[in-house]
């Protein structure tokens, strides 16, 4: 099987191949310890005490709910494209150039962890386990496991030269895995083993996944396409995007809310009728969103992006009324 080249270890390459093209800036927080937040984020975790969010060389912390962003100092050069929660609070955010770095449950003490991913893996996602393993995805459909906070890695393959973009845990059991070329896969027991589901049809190429139990999830991708299941991936149903634009990652809410966000700087959120509808309280601007957060008590959205949008960026969802 012949390999495509390793992607260029740099943040705007990824962007790229994601076809980012846009964003939102519904409030521009105050920033202390950096003069603007107009880096590209690239994606935001919460612990319930802090919050942060990473970009190219560049990490913020929150302590008050996204009002005031507080910049860390890394001791060496980073682009982070994903940073995660753990279930001790801690977190973990994920180095393009195959490195993971750590944080204390504030959201400080940022370390590189002394492991590396092997060097003809560019990685692209990554999951903290309700065990604190790590988790990462990325090239030549390859999932990277590590227990001991990112200082030794194993390796599972599946064969395939596909990327993969995304992983989430629904518990300490079940995974799910997707991306390039409709792959989806599935684990039961922590990890330890993966199972292929059906090829999604059409060369379906997966940004994001999201499941709230076993049988139901769904999938963002390429083209504005956002598919559901209810029977844990064997079958995928189209679901309408009124947007019609490509979202690039999903935000759960209280009360079993599902948000997704993406380019335009738009925010949409899933109806019970397996329609999608934009928030009119994410105004668009050019730009692109790639994750976000919901605040406790269910009236706003933590946002982030880029391409020249202020971001982190709060936006109201306390009264869209959507069914």
């Amino acid at each position: 099987m012949s390999r495509r080249a390793p992607l260029a270890p740099h943040l705007g390459l990824h962007c790229a191949i994601l076809a980012i093209f846009a964003s939102v800036a519904a409030f521009s927080p105050t920033v202390h310890g950096a003069a603007h937040v107009a880096d590209d984020l690239q994606k935001i975790a919460s612990n319930g005490q802090a919050m942060v969010a990473v970009g190219n060389d560049v990490l913020y912390r929150s302590t008050d709910s996204g009002k005031t962003w507080e910049a860390q100092k890394l001791e060496r050069r980073a682009a982070l494209i994903d940073v995660a929660a753990c279930a001790d609070e801690s977190f973990v955010a994920l180095d393009f150039h195959r490195h993971v770095w750590t944080g204390e449950a504030q959201g400080t003490g940022w370390r590189r962890a002394e492991g590396s991913m092997p060097e003809d893996f560019t990685p692209m996602a990554l999951a903290c386990a309700p065990d604190g393993g790590f988790w990462v995805v990325g090239t030549y459909s390859t999932v990277l496991h590590s227990s001991d906070r990112g200082a030794s890695w194993q390796k599972t393959e599946f064969g395939e030269d596909a990327i993969l973009n995304t992983i989430r845990f629904l518990d300490a059991d079940h995974a799910v895995v997707a991306g390039e070329f409709g792959i989806v896969a599935r684990s039961s027991d922590g990890g330890a083993s993966w199972q292929m589901l059906p090829p999604i049809p059409d060369d379906f190429y997966a940004f994001d996944a999201w499941f709230t139990d076993t049988d139901t999830g769904w999938l963002t991708g390429r083209g504005g396409i956002i598919l559901g299941t209810r029977d844990g991936g064997q079958s995928w149903t189209s679901e309408t995007n009124a947007a019609g634009v490509p979202m690039y990652g999903f935000v759960p809410g209280a009360g079993g809310r599902l948000f997704a966000v993406g380019e335009l700087g738009l925010v949409q959120q899933r109806g019970s009728n397996g329609e999608w509808r934009v928030l009119p309280s994410a105004t668009s601007g050019g730009g692109y969103l790639r994750g976000g957060i919901a605040l406790p008590g269910g009236s706003s959205l933590i946002v982030v992006g880029g391409s020249g949008a202020s971001t982190p960026a709060m936006v109201s969802i306390e009264s869209e009324g959507i069914h």
